[in-house]
């Protein structure tokens, strides 16, 4: 299995935790990105940072993990549906330079939505952006969740290698010692060696006295949920007199999904079909 997510918690400790590889979708979503290596690292840090976030939730058709700026860096999202299909992308000015100290940034957020389908209410967790990814996340569970929790979010663009593991200390008895002793223990070590550690092996050097347990790998992979009828229902929203405006002035309506960087061309006779009487989608 190349992308993954695999929790795990201590029997007697209130205490649990994730880990997570996704270079596949990592490389996929670096397949048509001609970014910063500054941005394209955060990207990789946002695909890893919403998998182990979704090891926390039980029940939701929709995650959605974004950070936006009125600086160079305009939105960064990524996004996971039920059944571990994943897509990112980025939006940036490139008049600008991409600062990798995110509370540098004017005006920024942190957004985690959670969908749980079925026409019910979505929750949506916000926070302002710190300076990095990785203290955005633990400050998320400090003010939204009410939780201390621990990230550490493991990128390599050059290699595309994207993984990183996660701990959140529950409500119950644990020491600030007990807490220090779990996170340091994945603070230590490069990056490439604790992707590489067998979590069978070293958890349970973390707290020899405490069984650990590892639930079954959920496996992730690239998804775009993208269609012709998607497209097609967004230029009913947008209304017939721009998208024919669009098609005075282009020939054809190009849209290309800023996700997976399909094309979806409409002609003349499609929009003319699309605004027929008895045609209009909702």
């Amino acid at each position: 299995m190349s992308d993954f997510s695999q929790s795990f918690y201590w029997e007697t400790l209130p205490l649990r935790g994730a880990r997570c590889r996704v270079d596949g979708i990592y490389g996929r979503v670096l397949q048509h990105f001609s970014g910063p290596p500054e941005l394209a690292h955060l990207l990789g840090e946002v695909i890893v940072g919403l998998s182990l976030l979704a090891t926390t939730q039980k029940h939701y058709e929709r995650l959605i993990l974004q950070a936006q700026s009125q600086g160079a860096l305009r939105l960064m999202v990524a996004e996971m549906v039920r059944g571990g299909g994943m897509r990112a992308y980025a939006r940036w000015e490139t008049s600008e330079g991409i600062t990798m100290d995110l509370a540098r940034l004017p005006e920024t957020l942190l957004a985690l939505t959670v969908d749980p389908g079925m026409d019910r209410d979505q929750y949506q967790g916000l926070i302002r952006l710190r300076s990095t990814l990785t203290e955005s996340l633990q400050a998320y569970f400090t003010e939204s969740v009410q939780s201390p929790a621990y990230f550490r979010l493991l990128v390599d663009v050059e290699q595309g290698i994207a993984g990183g593991y996660f701990l959140q200390r529950l409500p119950g008895i644990l020491s600030d010692f007990e807490w220090d002793v779990a996170t340091g223990f994945l603070a230590v070590g490069s990056d490439q060696s604790l992707l590489a550690a067998r979590p069978e092996q070293f958890l349970p050097e973390i707290f020899p006295e405490v069984g650990v347990r590892l639930r079954t790998p959920e496996p992730l992979h690239f998804q775009c949920s993208c269609s012709r009828d998607r497209v097609e229902r967004m230029l009913v929203a947008l209304g017939m007199d721009e998208v024919e405006e669009t098609l005075r002035q282009e020939g054809e309506v190009k849209v290309t999904c800023e996700y997976c960087q399909a094309v979806y061309r409409l002609d003349a006779s499609d929009i003319a079909l699309l605004f027929a009487p008895g045609e209009a989608r909702h």
